[in-house]
Formats: structure tokens, sequence, C-alpha cells
């Protein structure tokens, strides 16, 4: 992969597959995804703000698993740097590793939003 493509947001396909290619219990997921994440990810940035690597690593793994269960790679990568920075409770990197995860979830969070809502279907 050449360094100026992006990875998907997320594997639909892989996605799809663990829902047993249930396209609505996927947009269920990506509802509740939607409402868990944006709450872990401020708690994420209050914990970084207060340097509490500790709630750092807490809510970095939530985002991390919940970013696997909708096989989001890039948001689930970048939660994974932060979760073992707050583990080795070193956040020395905490504020470039929050950027590169910001991105990433701001890319998720327009693609899951762009998709219809499990009532369109």
């Amino acid at each position: 992969m050449m360094p100026d493509e992006q990875e998907p947001v997320l594997n639909k396909k892989a996605a799809l597959e663990l829902c047993d290619d249930d396209e609505e219990l996927f947009l269920e997921i990506v509802e509740a995804y939607l409402e868990d994440a944006a709450k872990h990810s401020e708690q994420l940035l209050y914990a970084l703000e207060a340097g509490d690597a500790h709630e750092v690593e807490e809510r970095a793994h939530a985002l991390k698993g919940a970013s696997s269960n909708i096989c989001a790679g890039p948001v689930r990568e970048a939660a994974l740097h932060l979760e073992r920075a707050g583990r080795n409770k070193d956040l020395s990197q905490a504020p470039q590793l929050y950027k590169v995860f910001k991105i990433e979830f701001q890319r998720l969070m327009e693609y899951l939003k762009s998709l219809p809502s499990p009532e369109d279907g």
C-alpha cells in the first residue's frame, strides 16, 4: 500500500460477516457505536488533559474494543497506541497519538453518519 493511500475507515465486508450478513444488525451496532464512541472519545480527551494515564488506558481500551466490533481498523489501531501509552504510564507521546486518533475518528464518524439508520431499512 502506498503511504498516501488511506486505509478504508472500516472493512464493511468483514463487519457484515460478523453480523451474519445482517445489514440491519450491522446498522444497529453502528448506531450504538456512534453514541458510545463519542462519549468515550470525549472522556479520553479529558483524561489526556488531566494527565490521567489510567483513565486514558481505560477509555482507549473501550474505543479499541468498540472499533474492533465494527472492523474499523485505523481507529482501533490509533486507540491501541493510546491504550499502551496509558498502560505504560507514559503520556509524553499522547498529544501526537491523540492527533492521529482524532483524524481517524472524524473520518470514521463521517462515514458512519452517512450510512442509513436501522429504521430507514
